[in-house]
């Protein structure tokens, strides 16, 4: 009744026309009118974006990473894949947030049919803690793809479970590879390479932010070392310290592939 009464005014609003006061009253049930369509839009725009682009196959449409407390970045790499028999053109990547930054060969970005790439998002995840909600939308010629990711931090490591931990690699190097440990030092080294490899095998023991004084500052050696050295101890690893073998021969979580990237990353330094 409400809405009813508010198009249909009585006889004496009507009479007033001559001043101007139907006029008004009759433009706000208009505005309201108005208002609600251009609610109503955002929500249609966003449902389209959401619409995968036939054109364009992802790896993954939702990824979900894990980072060490205390790690500066996280990054997510989505695979894409032009599928269909025309040029793609890739024009942007605009994000949920201004602390993710998004990296593609080019802006714009032609992929050819059949051709594939990585968009590759860096997230900053300093001052955060426990699990981030983010989504990236690919702008194209075809349409508008959304991507989304979850980023968990882990929890801080205790000085008393530092310490626990110590003494376990002391009596078994390996040991780091396996248990609540792997969560740290092995499950973040799957399928990554060089700089990447680096930050998740490496640096979370030798350039932590509370590193143990008996592990080495990689960033500090005294003198150049050969990327024969670097094969060596990162396969094998040094008896009677607490530097573990990473090759997965050894117990390790890192194949042939993965060490050299780790090798050649280390050497170019």
């Amino acid at each position: 009744m409400i809405a009813f009464r508010s198009f249909y005014w009585p006889a004496s609003a009507r009479r007033a026309t001559a001043t101007g006061v139907y006029r008004r009253r009759l433009a706000s049930p208009l505005r309201l009118l108005l208002g609600g369509l251009l609610a109503v839009l955002p929500g249609l725009a966003s449902a389209q974006v959401g619409v995968q682009v036939p054109a364009l196959a992802v790896d993954a449409l939702n990824k979900q990473v894990s980072v060490r407390f205390g790690q500066t970045n996280a990054l997510v790499r989505f695979a894409l894949t032009n599928v269909s028999s025309q040029p793609l053109v890739i024009k942007d990547v605009t994000l949920s947030c201004g602390c993710s930054a998004a990296s593609i060969p080019a802006r714009p970005w032609t992929l050819r049919p059949g051709e594939h790439g990585q968009v590759v998002i860096t997230t900053d995840m300093r001052g955060k803690q426990g699990s981030l909600m983010k989504s990236a939308v690919v702008h194209t010629t075809s349409g508008m793809q959304t991507l989304s990711y979850q980023v968990d931090i882990q929890e801080p490591v205790t000085p008393e479970e530092r310490a626990r931990n110590q003494r376990l690699a002391k009596s078994d190097r390996q040991a780091v590879f396996r248990g609540a440990c792997a969560e740290c030092h092995a499950t973040p080294t799957r399928q990554k390479l060089g700089g990447e490899l680096f930050a998740a095998a490496c640096g979370i023991c030798h350039e932590a932010e509370h590193r143990a004084k008996m592990v080495p500052n990689l960033r500090a050696l005294k003198q150049p070392v050969r990327r024969d050295y670097w094969l060596e101890t990162i396969t094998h690893g040094k008896p009677g310290t607490l530097m573990p073998a990473f090759s997965t021969a050894e117990g390790g979580p890192l194949n042939d592939a993965q060490i050299r990237s780790l090798a050649d990353f280390l050497a170019a330094r």
